[in-house]
């Protein structure tokens, strides 16, 4: 049977027909479309990744190492942050090479849901690494210590400029990718962090409040905690299947059309970042069938242009 298969539904005819945006082909309905969600920034992608994990790794060992060396918390929460990062990169980069494999016939929809599952883990290790910045406050807070000042200040400044670099790197890629983007939230609160780390070193130093470290850490665990919370929740919300649209005003959208007499069981769903799924029952009235194809071509262009929904399977009834 081709995609426009007659049968029964509940002693009704329909007309069961099912669109892709990503190729094009004619069968016996003489329809046509296009592909709604390319990834021709994924080679660019990759590359503009790989060199800010280098980079962010590296800057990441010198917070480690100087941080424990200087006793400084906020350092080392910085460097636990620029971990955090360091492997949003690699799960990131992960993913986009994940998704760019042909998947098997099994995977109807590719592995685009890695790019997810990598934002989502990245939103764990986040929150992770908050629970011991917290814990070693509240250490330190018991059992104040010096730190090294100086050591702690070098390091926290080279932290800063790697951090405007790595951003000017990333903002090459696709802004609007999931996980470009969670990598770059990453770098700018990175970037606030140092920012505020060398403000509160010079505070120390001139007045020895070594408690201002302590401060700053939790500074820090409240920004990418924050952070955290927007990358955990986008992420969950497309793992559950959760509608990243008002079904009730798509429904309405599509309803407009004086030949559609009722839309019911609407789903939609997202795949991964700007690749949207929907499926509904659409009622016309029985004069209108000869005129389905038009129609059904109308509604995926509109809904492609305002929506980015790309895949559709619309179920036609009288």
């Amino acid at each position: 049977m081709t995609n426009c298969d007659f049968g029964l539904n509940e002693h009704k005819p329909f007309l069961n027909v099912k669109t892709k945006n990503t190729h094009t082909h004619k069968d016996s309905c003489s329809h046509s479309h296009e592909d709604g969600h390319t990834h021709d920034h994924r080679s660019i992608d990759k590359k503009v990744l790989k060199i800010a994990l280098v980079i962010t790794f590296i800057t990441m060992l010198a917070e480690f190492f100087y941080g424990f060396l200087s006793n400084s918390l906020a350092l080392v929460s910085d460097a636990i942050h620029m971990f955090t990062h360091s492997f949003s990169l690699i799960i990131s980069l992960l993913a986009i090479v994940i998704a760019s494999k042909k998947a098997p016939s099994s995977k109807t929809f590719g592995y685009y849901r890695a790019e997810v599952l990598a934002a989502f883990i990245n939103g764990i290790t986040i929150i992770l690494s908050i629970i011991w910045i917290v814990y070693e406050a509240v250490e330190r807070f018991l059992n104040p210590q010096s730190i090294d000042i100086q050591t702690a200040m070098i390091v926290a400044i080279i932290g800063f400029i790697v951090n405007i670099i790595t951003g000017i790197i990333l903002m090459q890629g696709d802004k609007e990718n999931i996980n470009l983007k969670s990598s770059f939230i990453h770098m700018l609160s990175d970037a606030l962090s140092s920012l505020a780390i060398i403000l509160g070193y010079v505070i120390i130093y001139y007045t020895s409040w070594y408690f201002i470290d302590m401060v700053l850490a939790l500074i820090v665990a409240l920004v990418i905690g924050k952070w955290a919370i927007g990358i955990l929740k986008s992420s969950v919300n497309t793992l559950m299947e959760s509608s990243p649209l008002d079904i009730k005003e798509v429904k309405i959208f599509i309803e407009k059309h004086t030949e559609i007499i009722e839309l019911h069981d609407v789903h939609i769903w997202e795949i991964t970042q700007d690749m949207y799924n929907m499926t509904a029952h659409v009622k016309i009235s029985k004069s209108s069938l000869v005129n389905y194809e038009q129609l059904l071509k109308d509604i995926n262009s509109e809904l492609k242009n305002k929506y980015k929904i790309v895949h559709t399977t619309f179920q036609f009834e009288w």
